[in-house]
């Protein structure tokens, strides 16, 4: 099948008519781009988990009540030092005047000063009348809080609603009087600041580090640029279906999925070209007939292409079963960039190269027939020999290091809270930390309880009598009058971890004093975060062992046998322990990152097991080749590691390359997924398929290849029919 396609790709009107489809294809659809990038800024649902009671209560006030879904600014205004706040309450009551008549805050709702509702719709209360005073006395720097409250809360919205509140407002680095926007509002805003144009920054960063890496290999700027655009057409055409895909409402797309689909479709996408082009060049010397090395190329390596994007495609839809929706959001937005990529892989590029022959070296001379021998020289045979000659020392002293590596796991890690997610802390960072070291840190982000208007008086009780909670408000009532919504606010940081622990036993007290039959739900962003780990932690229990399952099976499928599948994938899962340990303490010790984004570990798992398992796919098929071909099973890995080490750890490290890239990012999220994801490849093309898989399939010897006997009966009847 893949031979008749490459050789339609490849033939003389073929190749021109496959480019002119690509080329078209990525014009049409390459324009929606941006307009992908606009919805990915959208990120009001990603952090939230599918039927969750947060995720619930969030729905309910978004329909049911006459407020709709809002969104809550916090203004904080600090005096400077040696000041006093009330000689600033002039400007503070003009600047809550100010934005009452700012025509900008479209779906203002309503706006409370210090002494009480400034401006606000009928219909619901405003926190600022209730609950502790806004003004702080800890003199000299005392503060004063303005409460904003909009009725959008999609992320557009906000940005631009907060945008407009920091125009009015002096700003965090005004002199005298400094004020900052923090509260949900804020938060929301600037993480939706911290992601916009950040596809603009990785395609830079990413195609320039690609660009490098395979000059420094081929150094042709020609193929390295035919190369780099085989990718860049493949990415507009998957972000154009993807584009189209969201406005269906078939998926959804967030800023970090978004970022993610750049890293590995050029990662992925560079390896299965270099893979081709390695492979062509080969049999280039070999037959020194371009049409005819063309096809054979690709003819022996879409197997290992097919599988290997097969791996990754696979992989990322089982994230399709995820509760979370970060992580179910990334499943169909990867697997669909993937399998562009691949096909983009085994059509664009042969037809590319069959159309520019030898000249696609340029300025390198072209590879010429007969090839040199390398077998008796070069890193990669001295390499090969010495796995030959100490392959169980070799094995023992690799599983030792990764082993010792995966001991950073001990003990586990914290996960980071929302005032942890930026390198470098924005203003609603900034913020927060000032408001929880002057007032009740929980009155930033209220926990939103919608209970049966029959059970409001002990609900209220019952909540405000817990150690947890320092106060209690009415907020409003629903339009059909069946549901009361309170705020509760947090004696402490309702964004540290103390404050999640604390949901369950709250939602328990206010049940409890609910009684049978009435309705009492717990939101709000404290009761959102408590809800996520919840669902990455059950996730993870269910997406772990599919994943594991799927790509033993592929293997199976692919090498023909049980026993080398069981060991590629055993050395892969102990290099992921590895990075991630390693990875720990040096977060820990070094960067002084006690703490990890939940996502961390699953999102490592999914990328290093199914991309960390490409580099083993290409030594273990071009291993079995040269069995084929009459060798030995040790002859057959000893040439088939060195003929493929130079490509296949080239193709890792551009792999690693391109997730470091996610290492320049503000959000610290990111930037440890980047870390981990990199370290991990990087061990995996330098030490676990350099001398681990090749030394355990040297030990296994013959045994690689067993299978069961009703697998090895269908054989034969296959191979006699």
């Amino acid at each position: 099948m893949i031979g008749h396609i490459t050789q339609a790709a490849v033939g003389r009107r073929g190749r021109w008519i496959v480019i002119g489809v690509w080329l078209a294809l990525a014009i049409v659809l390459g324009s929606l781009q941006p307009k992908l990038q606009t919805r990915a800024q959208d990120e009001s649902a990603t952090f939230r988990t599918r039927g969750a009671e947060s995720t619930r209560v969030h729905e309910a006030l978004d329909t049911r009540f006459p407020e709709g879904g809002q969104s809550t600014a916090t203004i904080a205004y600090v005096a400077p030092p040696g000041g006093n706040i009330y000689a600033f309450t002039s400007r503070i009551s003009d600047d809550a005047t100010a934005l009452c008549a700012d025509r900008r805050l479209h779906d203002l709702l309503s706006v409370g000063g210090p002494d009480g509702a400034v401006c606000g719709t009928s219909g619901h209360a405003l926190a600022p009348e209730s609950g502790p005073p806004p003004f702080s006395d800890d003199s000299p720097t005392s503060m004063v809080l303005l409460g904003v409250t909009s009725g959008k809360d999609d992320t557009q919205s906000v940005m631009d609603d907060v945008d407009e509140i920091r125009r009015v407002v002096p700003g965090p680095h005004a002199h005298g009087l400094r004020s900052y926007v923090t509260g949900g509002a804020g938060f929301d805003a600037d993480r939706g600041e911290a992601v916009a144009g950040i596809d603009g920054t990785l395609l830079a960063i990413t195609g320039a580090l690609v660009l490098l890496l395979m000059l420094a290999i081929y150094r042709s700027p020609l193929i390295a640029g035919l190369m780099l655009g085989v990718v860049m057409v493949a990415y507009l055409i998957a972000t154009g279906i993807l584009y189209g895909l969201v406005v269906a409402g078939a998926t959804t797309v967030s800023g970090q999925s978004a970022s993610i689909l750049i890293v590995l479709m050029f990662g992925a996408g560079t390896d299965y070209a270099l893979l081709i082009v390695s492979r062509y060049r080969d049999e280039l010397r070999r037959s020194g007939d371009v049409t005819a090395a063309i096809r054979s190329a690709t003819t022996r390596t879409s197997p290992a292409i097919l599988a290997s994007g097969g791996i990754v495609v696979a992989s990322m839809l089982v994230l399709c079963l995820a509760d979370y929706n970060a992580t179910r959001q990334m499943g169909p937005t990867l697997a669909l960039g993937i399998a562009v990529m691949v096909a983009a892989g085994l059509t664009l590029l042969p037809a590319i190269l069959a159309v520019f022959g030898r000249r696609a070296f340029w300025p390198m001379p072209a590879p010429a027939a007969p090839a040199r021998a390398a077998a008796a020289g070069g890193r990669w045979g001295r390499l090969s020999r010495l796995v030959g000659r100490r392959p169980l020392l070799l094995a023992s002293l690799s599983t030792a290091i990764l082993a010792a590596g995966a001991l950073g796991n001990v003990g586990g890690r914290g996960y980071l809270d929302m005032t942890e997610q930026y390198r470098s802390p924005p203003e609603s960072v900034q913020g927060q930390q000032l408001i929880a070291q002057r007032f009740p840190p929980g009155r930033v982000a209220p926990l939103d309880v919608l209970v049966s208007g029959a059970a409001v008086g002990r609900v209220h009780d019952a909540l405000a009598t817990k150690a947890d909670i320092t106060d209690v408000n009415s907020d409003s009532a629903s339009r059909d009058g069946r549901l009361v919504s309170l705020q509760a606010l947090l004696a402490f940081d309702p964004f540290s971890r103390a404050a999640l622990d604390a949901i369950p036993s709250l939602r328990a007290a206010a049940r409890q004093a609910a009684g049978p039959g009435q309705q009492v739900e717990i939101g709000g962003v404290t009761a959102e975060q408590h809800d996520n780990l919840v669902a990455i932690d059950a996730d993870a229990r269910l997406i772990v062992p599919l994943v594991l399952a799927l790509i033993l099976l592929i293997l199976i499928a692919l090498l023909r046998s049980i026993v080398a599948p069981l060991y590629v994938i055993g050395t892969v899962i102990l290099s992921f322990a590895f990075a991630l340990g390693c990875s720990s303490l040096v977060f820990t010790h070094l960067m002084g990152q006690p703490d990890s984004d939940p996502n961390l570990s699953i999102f490592a798992f999914i990328f290093l097991v199914a991309l960390g398992v490409d580099d083993n796919i290409f030594l273990m098929t071009r291993i079995r080749e040269e069995r084929a071909a009459g060798r030995t099973t040790r002859d057959a890995i000893l040439v088939a590691l060195e003929r493929t080490g130079g490509v296949i750890t080239s193709a890792g490290l551009i792999l690693a390359g391109t997730f470091a890239s996610l290492m320049a990012l503000d959000m610290v999220s990111l930037f440890q997924v980047g870390f981990v994801v990199t370290l991990g490849l990087l061990v995996d093309a330098f030490l676990v398929r350099t001398f681990l898989v090749p030394s355990l399939a040297l030990l296994f010897g013959e045994r690689n290849w067993w299978r069961p006997r009703p697998l090895r009966r269908r054989r034969i009847a296959h191979a006699a029919r």
